[in-house]
């Protein structure tokens, strides 16, 4: 598992193992994993490391006790796999069965010992840059005035650099158990045409990597992110860590409230507070607001009729009025759910083609 891990990153997206996602999607889902969770998969990984002895198998040939070591190291690949990206990157569970279930004693050995290494390789990784970018979002990202590509650069240069970087950057001397890298190791990078996603029939040319250090992937999802405005940040209220693709200060994630599922942590939040975030820092309502100057826009310019634009209108408040309620919609779903293209499938109508429409000619003149 994790031996090979080939991606491309497109634009705004990157592509791994054929699934799209949004530049730093991937990184939001690591930093999501809960320390008590981290803690139970490296103490387990630890205990386990600590009992193998392969010459004990050698001598006794004892496959018994080979099968619970291997049956060990599976009940913690099913502990990473509850977060998303570990059931991205990862070879299914049936293949890595299929490695170490041969008949020759020896060979199972000999293909179990580097799994085991390989798992704590990455779970060193999990820890060097949760831990490092942790503290550079709440005391870096979290407080930057304004949410832009040239300030979260400048903020990492900041926070690289800094006097006391030592401290609080994952290294072997201050810190025990991982190493955040400042040079990562890829074995191919190259740049290559590849559909935006499958099926589009649109192209882009494409970044190709290909590395077997979950860090590497982990960091050129997250800076590419940060370069095209997309930014992670912490919950306030549930202290889960939330993508943001514009940019707004936003202080509550829209994800499903751990208290009660029917309503999004924010909307839990503003109720427990009584503070909401100003329309300004809300990516709802903004996005909803441009979908209804769009609409505007084309009715003025007669593109539609009134009776369609109020069709339109109607459709983008119930819309609206749904994701504000309930999380029906992430920012991304709900920015997608008010797009043109869209909004006129849902009405039923004919999207107007873009362009004023031609004068008509006076016949008499």
């Amino acid at each position: 598992m994790f031996f090979n891990i080939t991606f491309y990153v497109k634009g705004k997206t990157i592509e791994v193992n054929g699934q799209d996602f949004l530049l730093g999607e991937l990184t939001e889902s690591c930093l999501n994993i809960a320390p008590d969770e981290f803690h139970e998969i490296r103490d387990r990984h630890k205990k386990l490391k600590d009992k193998i002895k392969p010459e004990i198998i050698n001598e006794t040939r004892n496959e018994k006790l080979l099968d619970s070591w291997i049956d060990e190291l599976f009940e913690i690949d099913s502990l990473m796999r509850k977060h998303m990206i570990f059931q991205v990157i990862g070879d299914s569970v049936e293949e890595l069965r299929s490695l170490v279930s041969r008949n020759d004693l020896l060979e199972r050995i000999t293909v179990f010992l580097p799994m085991v290494i390989k798992y704590d390789i990455i779970i060193q990784d999990i820890y060097s840059f949760n831990q490092t970018i942790f503290v550079f979002i709440i005391n870096w990202i979290m407080n930057l005035g304004k949410c832009e590509p040239w300030n979260y650069a400048a903020a990492y240069y900041d926070f690289v650099y800094s006097p006391s970087a030592y401290k609080y950057i994952i290294n072997p001397i201050q810190h025990s158990g991982g190493m955040y890298k400042y040079h990562d190791a890829l074995s191919s990078f190259t740049l290559v045409p590849r559909e935006k996603f499958k099926g589009s029939g649109e192209y882009i040319i494409a970044e190709y990597y290909h590395t077997s250090s979950l860090q590497s992937l982990l960091k050129i999802d997250y800076m590419k992110g940060l370069m095209i405005g997309h930014c992670i940040r912490r919950c306030e209220h549930c202290k889960r860590f939330y993508l943001s693709t514009n940019a707004y200060r936003t202080r509550f994630c829209d994800k499903p409230s751990i208290e009660n599922p029917k309503f999004t942590c924010k909307q839990i939040a503003y109720r427990k507070t009584h503070i909401k975030d100003s329309n300004d820092n809300n990516p709802k309502y903004q996005t909803y607001k441009k979908a209804i100057n769009r609409i505007m826009r084309s009715c003025q310019r007669g593109t539609i009729t009134e009776d369609i634009r109020d069709t339109l209108l109607n459709k983008a408040e119930a819309i609206y009025h749904k994701a504000s309620t309930s999380p029906k919609y992430s920012d991304q779903e709900f920015e997608q759910q008010m797009s043109s293209s869209n909004l006129y499938k849902l009405c039923g109508i004919e999207p107007p083609k873009r362009g004023r429409p031609k004068a008509v000619k006076d016949e008499n003149g």
